[in-house]
């Protein structure tokens, strides 16, 4: 479903991206780990155009990423779920939900309504359907944010480090939600470091470092035996 090929990327004369190439099969968990700076974000972000590229090329469903016509009509088949959430504070949590199936054309307010009380359902918060985000513990927004990118019903979901800005305690209510989407089938890919999410729900992880991806494996085999020194080091410094 996602395909790079030969993708680079540089802010000035850093080199952020280097020759990537890799693909996401339908249905596929991806969850790509590495040190801090080591090119994890901006990659999922090269996906729905978040960040250009200057090299190479990226394709969703056979669509060319970086020179297809419509942008939105590329991301309404990308969920994103970022770091901080990125909820409207002015609006309640089913209106955070409902704006863009019904600003985009996908839905009429009486569908967009039904789904997203679905979706609340689902994530365990119908009973804050009239919340404002303020309102809310960290968990329960990012809870929110993965309904609202779910609410366009995407075919890929990228995960940009949801848990980090997370208290502990507030961590697994978020995971559980994710786990419940790769249980479905949803083609995910996820930019984390809680190792037993990848462990456990990993179909498959990329290691990077130096904005490559240094290392392709099976979470067992990479988990217990990795091929590389450096994910060797990664693995030691997260134990200790």
């Amino acid at each position: 479903m996602i395909q790079f090929k030969n993708v680079s990327k540089w802010y000035g004369d850093y080199l952020a991206l280097d020759d990537i190439n890799a693909q996401v099969k339908q249905g596929e968990v991806i969850v790509v780990c590495g040190p801090s700076g080591s090119g994890k974000s901006t990659l999922i972000r090269t996906v729905n155009r978040l960040e250009p590229i200057q090299k190479g090329e990226i394709y969703v469903d056979d669509t060319p990423v970086h020179t297809c016509r419509s942008i939105d009509e590329l991301r309404s088949h990308i969920g994103f779920v970022f770091q901080q959430f990125n909820l409207f504070p002015h609006m309640n949590v089913l209106d955070n939900l409902m704006m863009a199936p019904v600003m985009l054309g996908r839905m009429n307010k009486k569908q967009a309504q039904e789904s997203a009380e679905t979706l609340l359902e689902r994530v365990g918060l119908s009973h804050k359907a009239g919340a404002f985000p303020a309102q809310l513990s960290g968990g329960q927004q990012q809870r929110v944010a993965i309904a609202r990118a779910l609410a366009m019903r995407p075919r890929i979901m990228l995960f940009d480090e949801p848990t980090s800005a997370l208290d502990p305690e507030m961590v697994n209510e978020v995971l559980l939600v994710m786990k419940s989407l790769a249980k479905d089938g949803m083609t995910m890919v996820c930019v984390t470091h809680e190792m037993n999410f990848a462990r456990d729900v990993g179909d498959v992880v990329w290691f990077m470092d130096a904005g490559k991806i240094v290392e392709t494996a099976q979470p067992e085999q990479f988990f217990t035996q990795p091929a590389s020194d450096r994910a060797r080091k990664f693995l030691s410094d997260i134990k200790h």
